[in-house]
């Protein structure tokens, strides 16, 4: 491997990924996105455990690190090395040790959202993405021997960053909260800089600043399932009718219309999933958070997470 710094950021899903990815990790700001999900899928990800190899990856990494200017940083970034949310995060431990194959000295990024919160999203994303589950059921999983459902375990934070920990070392895993790029997006950048030792960092542009609109109000998900029968989908490929492509776009319309008064007005601050999600799995994260708080020596405000602490450090 070459000996440029390499920031590897696993995720998790939901937690502001798509703005680093496209906003934050850019040459501009002293940063070097190396691979794309695609590739990083192709390489660290899909390979079945008996022909897992770590030689491609570590290939296209140095390859890509040619040239890269003095206190820059290369960085692999994808939500999908922290293991997918819909199937219970499994594997997320096999792509920790791949990574370490691939890239031993790396730094990983670890970035995480108030459980309370990214329920209500990651159920969001998974009708956005075609599903048909109610959320209770969703949320059940599946007692099917050999078959993969949402698991309360994967947003247990502490231990995936125990494992990270205890293979790249404590010093060199950072978690960042979503809560604190809300909150103060230029401090938390530039805490992330300095962690990752990219001194070619001086701010945020104004671009990078920006961010995207809000999802789907959660009023509209019984609607939105139910005509997610009607087309093909990465979560149902074979659905009830396939409608294809006007089941797609009937769907949008339909939901572009519920966004829209009288029904903006109508079921304004009805959250059914929060609400669900909130009644469920209130205090299910406390003793997880306070073992997390214990993991973390550098500065981290996990005072929005339960049984988390203010700021340490």
């Amino acid at each position: 491997m070459s000996d440029t710094p390499l920031l590897i950021h696993i995720g998790y899903h939901k937690t502001a990924t798509t703005w680093m990815q496209t906003k934050l990790f850019q040459p501009v700001q002293g940063y070097r996105m190396l691979a794309d999900h695609d590739e990083i899928f192709a390489h660290a990800v899909r390979p079945h455990g008996l022909m897992f190899t770590p030689d491609a990856m570590r290939a296209l990494i140095a390859e890509r690190c040619a040239g890269l200017p003095e206190g820059h940083v290369a960085v692999v970034s994808s939500e999908i090395l922290s293991g997918h949310p819909f199937f219970g995060g499994q594997m997320s431990d096999t792509y920790a040790h791949r990574l370490k194959a691939i890239a031993p000295d790396a730094k990983i990024l670890i970035s995480i959202r108030a459980q309370l919160k990214i329920l209500a999203s990651v159920y969001m994303q998974y009708v956005l993405r075609g599903g048909t589950l109610p959320c209770d059921r969703f949320f059940a999983g599946t007692d099917w021997p050999g078959f993969f459902g949402f698991e309360q375990a994967h947003f247990e934070y502490d231990r995936l960053v125990a494992l990270y920990q205890s293979l790249f070392g404590a010093e060199n895993v950072y978690v960042m909260t979503q809560e604190s790029l809300q909150a103060d997006m230029e401090a938390a950048s530039t805490a992330l800089a300095a962690f990752a030792d990219n001194s070619a960092y001086s701010g945020l542009t104004e671009a990078a600043r920006e961010v995207r609109g809000a999802s789907y109000p959660e009023y509209t998900v019984g609607v939105h399932r139910r005509l997610n029968h009607f087309y093909r989908s990465p979560v149902t490929p074979g659905p009830f009718l396939s409608l294809d492509p006007t089941g797609y776009r009937m769907r949008r319309r339909a939901i572009s219309l519920l966004r829209r008064a009288p029904f903006s007005t109508l079921f304004k601050g009805k959250r059914p999933v929060t609400d669900y999600v909130r009644k469920t799995y209130a205090g299910q994260f406390a003793a997880s958070n306070a073992r997390l708080a214990a993991l973390i020596s550098h500065p981290i405000d996990l005072s929005a997470y339960e049984g988390g602490t203010g700021s340490n450090g």
